[in-house]
């Protein structure tokens, strides 16, 4: 009997030493799905990557601030360095209806957490009516310190990107709706000291190179010189930037990496339907794509406010002189009077203008004086009611129609046959990318 019981203990072990051994194949058979693959270009491509719990995984992220094209261009700079330096990117969300201005790492942390923390204690704590006065005076309730956080509200960039292409190159995240920075590092696993941040002094104090050994100059925005071969040698799990706005953040001379950023500009396209659609009735009222003029005249904020009538001169003789060289000029008294269905049954070139100006035809009078069929996205009002009401995750309660209305105006202007910007502008940029893409291009035909 106890020889048997012998016999029947090492079969036992066998039999788990065996499973064991199968146990381990498999996982190790696991593994080996996730190493990085690469192809024709010179950085490593995570094509199945680790999770967050794998401790190789390295991540990179910024900070959001200022107006909706300067987050984009923020994130276009992100995704590359990203791609450069084989890290995860995560990604913070879209701010919109309000977002602080540039600050120091430090200071725009506190913004942006202030921002939400706001958001959330008003909605949940606060009078729908309060004047600031009375047991709420030293919290958030006080609608004269407050009030402008309540349409605060986030989206996330793939609610309005395509960025699946992107994804095969470029492991992205959501960072989620929270900029707390602890939060942050116990979201994605981040080890006690193992957070680089990458602090800046000045708004453009560093413009990042690809070349150690360039001989280009440094922009005139930028104070120093720093090289992707010493980012890449920062060994800490988490690369944390601040802003990195700017279309000369990056200066590219690998073929490779120019091709990259490229594929960025390229990829990176609005697919939300309901923009689509929108936008897409507008134009083939307009006499579809490619058949009528777009122009950007940005008149109302910033720098243009003081540059404003500069601006209008030189968009306006840029127009009169592709009007002119195209045979396109029209100044027929009648033709003042046509609506936008006489002015495409006559075949008139058409003048689309997307402005922020607030009395189109007051502020910009040169145009609609001098040229007929000048319309801009007031003219369209009923296609906008389409919209109807478009909740935010962050906050259902806050419509997103204030904020997709101009990508319409944007989307429109674009797919003009000919389109006229205004110079420094991140609005007008991005619509001659889109307009250098429906016409068979680059988005980017002058790399930075």
């Amino acid at each position: 009997m106890a020889h048997e019981k012998v016999n029947r203990t090492k079969f036992l072990f066998k039999i788990i030493f065996i499973i064991i051994i199968i146990i381990t194949i498999l996982s190790f058979s696991t593994e080996i799905l996730f190493i990085p693959t690469s192809n024709n270009i010179t950085t490593p491509i995570t094509v199945l990557p680790p999770s967050f719990n794998s401790s190789e995984e390295k991540f990179l992220t910024y900070l959001p601030h200022s107006g909706f094209h300067n987050q984009h261009d923020a994130f276009i700079n992100a995704i590359m360095l990203s791609y450069l330096t084989n890290r995860t990117l995560i990604m913070p969300p879209i701010l919109t209806n309000y977002y602080p201005p540039w600050s120091t790492f430090h200071s725009l942390y506190n913004a942006l957490n202030k921002s939400v923390i706001a958001k959330k204690y008003r909605k949940e704590h606060c009078y729908i009516k309060n004047d600031g006065n009375g047991e709420n005076i030293d919290n958030f309730c006080d609608n004269n310190k407050y009030s402008k956080y309540d349409n605060f509200t986030m989206l996330n960039w793939d609610q309005l990107f395509d960025l699946s292409e992107l994804k095969k190159h470029v492991k992205m995240v959501d960072r989620g709706y929270d900029f707390s920075l602890d939060n942050l590092i116990s979201d994605f696993n981040v080890g006690e000291n193992d957070t680089y941040l990458f602090i800046e002094d000045k708004r453009f104090e560093f413009e990042f190179f690809d070349n150690d050994n360039s001989t280009r100059q440094i922009h005139e925005d930028f104070e120093k010189k720093f090289l992707i071969s010493d980012l890449i040698k920062i060994d800490k799990k988490l690369l944390h930037f601040a802003s990195l706005f700017h279309i000369n953040r990056i200066v590219l001379e690998n073929q490779h990496n120019i091709e990259f950023r490229h594929l960025i500009h390229n990829t990176l396209i609005i697919n939300n339907s309901k923009l689509l659609n929108i936008a897409n009735g507008i134009i083939k009222k307009l006499g579809d794509k490619g058949n009528y003029i777009g122009l950007h005249i940005r008149i109302g904020d910033g720098i243009y406010i003081d540059e404003a009538e500069d601006n209008k001169i030189l968009i306006f003789n840029e127009l009169m002189n592709y009007l002119l060289e195209s045979g396109l000029l029209r100044n027929s008294k009648k033709f003042f009077k046509y609506n936008l269905k006489e002015c495409v049954s006559h075949n008139l070139p058409i003048i689309y203008l997307a402005t922020d100006a607030n009395d189109p035809r007051k502020n910009l009078y040169k145009f609609y004086k001098n040229i007929p069929c000048v319309f801009t996205l007031m003219d369209f009002s009923k296609d906008l009611e389409n919209f109807g009401n478009i909740p935010s995750d962050f906050d259902e309660d806050t419509n997103l129609k204030s904020f997709y209305v101009p990508i319409v105006d944007l989307l429109v202007t674009a797919y003009g046959n000919f389109f006229i910007g205004t110079p420094k502008s991140t609005f007008s940029m991005a619509a001659v990318e889109i307009n250098n893409l429906y016409h068979g291009k680059n988005a980017l035909v002058a790399l930075p």
